[in-house]
């Protein structure tokens, strides 16, 4: 599963959506038209929303993502960065993580950290980090980046060598050949990348067009190396990089990919609530659907 921050289904307009400035062989979805998608994907139109009136927002609908609760109408509205005390709670009693490694899946998460994790541990961690924490999920460090077994959120490790450290400059190629053997060791591995919603707020539309270019690669080798033996989804959390006319989050709705056998547990759909997909990943991998 990757799961890529702040990517909504925009227009085809390549003066505001960066995906309309080139050819995507994946992420070629559109308000306008969906598909083909590389592999034979299939997209699903998943609402971000969810009945909630106020936008979209980080910490709760990546909490909605991974425990199937509609965190934000148990709030009364959206939270957006880190999760607070009682999405927290939520997490260590309810994610996909932990249901997943209850039932006995093997579970890991790709992500590498920084040292600095570690040494001066930051006052406020992603959903994700809670989400492995309390489900005793190992998180991986730099060791690990160096003997591929991990990515680091920039697969490239362009920002860890800005950073002044000593670790190889990947291809988008090269990083996604690298997950996918590691996955192979599990049955269920997450990668997260989340530069996309960091470029949405802050970056330009040249910017966002080379990142999603790059991307594109990323998942178009990823979708060649996973299949035919393995499933693979991709999804995200709210809209904002596929606008970039402005710089906040949108209401639009988000893509759900799927590739391999996953796809029989969604004939016939071409919509999904984001409270649905950690049910989806596990119903798929305890065999409930067979």
């Amino acid at each position: 599963m990757v799961f890529i921050d702040g990517l909504g289904i925009g227009p085809r307009d390549p003066d505001r959506n960066p995906l309309a400035r080139f050819n995507p062989q994946v992420l070629s979805v559109f308000e306008e038209a969906i598909g083909p998608v590389r592999g034979n994907g299939i997209v699903l139109q998943t609402d971000a929303q969810m009945g909630i009136g106020s936008m979209p927002q980080s910490a709760t609908n990546q909490t909605t993502l991974f425990t199937g609760t509609n965190a934000a109408a148990i709030l009364g509205g959206h939270l957006s960065g880190f999760p607070n005390k009682a999405l927290k709670e939520m997490l260590g009693k309810h994610s996909l993580m932990q249901r997943l490694q209850a039932r006995g899946i093997d579970t890991a998460f790709a992500n590498a950290y920084h040292p600095r994790f570690f040494t001066h541990r930051p006052r406020w961690i992603s959903v994700t980090t809670v989400m492995c924490e309390t489900a005793g999920v190992r998180l991986r460090t730099l060791e690990d980046l160096h003997d591929e077994r991990a990515l680091y959120m920039d697969y490239t490790n362009q920002l860890l060598r800005e950073r002044g450290c000593a670790v190889p400059l990947h291809s988008p190629r090269k990083a996604a050949k690298i997950l996918s053997k590691l996955a192979r060791n599990y049955s269920f591995c997450l990668y997260e990348y989340f530069l996309t919603d960091l470029v949405g707020h802050r970056g330009t539309l040249e910017e966002a067009t080379r990142m999603l270019d790059n991307l594109d690669e990323f998942l178009s080798v990823l979708v060649e190396q996973t299949l035919p033996q393995r499933s693979l989804l991709v999804t995200s959390d709210h809209g904002n990089i596929e606008v970039m006319s402005h710089k906040g989050h949108t209401g639009n709705k988000v893509p759900t990919i799927i590739w391999g056998d996953m796809q029989a547990l969604v004939a016939g759909k071409s919509s999904i609530s984001l409270a649905q997909i950690s049910s989806l990943v596990e119903n798929f991998l305890s065999e409930d659907w067979m």
